[in-house]
């Protein structure tokens, strides 16, 4: 089934459970001179037009879906849990570290990042930095166009709505949204 991927740089293969699925147009690419190492679950659904580039470890647990056009980069280490679901257009960025935990659901065209770095035309403009981003169990980002700021832990069974900047950490059974995200409610199992 790898073999209809397109591959380029240092690429590991560390282990593919059974059942999977891989769309048209795929690519897997180690970036720069470092090795991308990859660990693929069974049941798992990567569709068209997904790119996995970077040069850590990601991994792709159980049943897991990547729908279109979904793009993993970063060198840092990627980690999604059982069951997650990744909408279209969304981008992971994994140079930080990234953590997602199982049973999550992932909108439309969400940015989720670990990492900043400045412009380097711009003067004065020195901010840089990593950091990890957590996203626990059950979290629904609903709808899409969701920003995930660096070092940011989303609680578990948390809500986020559409459009939303998150930049703080979330607490468990929370829902909440705005730019940026603010607390609106307790979670109700309803919204599922």
């Amino acid at each position: 089934m790898l073999d209809k991927v397109k591959q380029s740089g240092q690429i590991e293969i560390i282990s593919v459970g059974g059942n999977l699925r891989i769309g048209d147009n795929v690519k897997f690419s180690g970036f720069k001179d470092q090795k991308l190492s990859l660990i693929i679950g069974n049941g798992v659904r990567i569709e068209d037009d997904v790119r996995i580039i970077g040069g850590g470890i990601v991994t792709l647990s159980d049943n897991v879906t990547l729908h279109n056009h979904v793009s993993i980069l970063g060198t840092g280490d990627c980690f999604i849990g059982q069951n997650t679901w990744v909408a279209q257009y969304t981008s992971l960025d994994c140079e930080g570290n990234l953590e997602i935990g199982r049973d999550c659901c992932i909108g439309y065209s969400c940015q989720i990042w670990s990492h900043v770095c400045r412009v380097p035309h711009l003067e004065n403009m020195r901010f840089h930095g990593r950091a990890k981003t957590v996203i626990k169990d059950r979290v629904w980002l609903q709808g899409g166009l969701i920003t995930i700021n660096p070092g940011v832990v989303l609680g578990e069974d948390c809500v986020i709505f559409s459009q939303s900047v998150v930049n703080h950490d979330t607490l468990p059974k929370k829902v909440y949204g705005g730019i940026p995200a603010k607390l609106i409610k307790k979670f109700d199992s309803s919204y599922r």
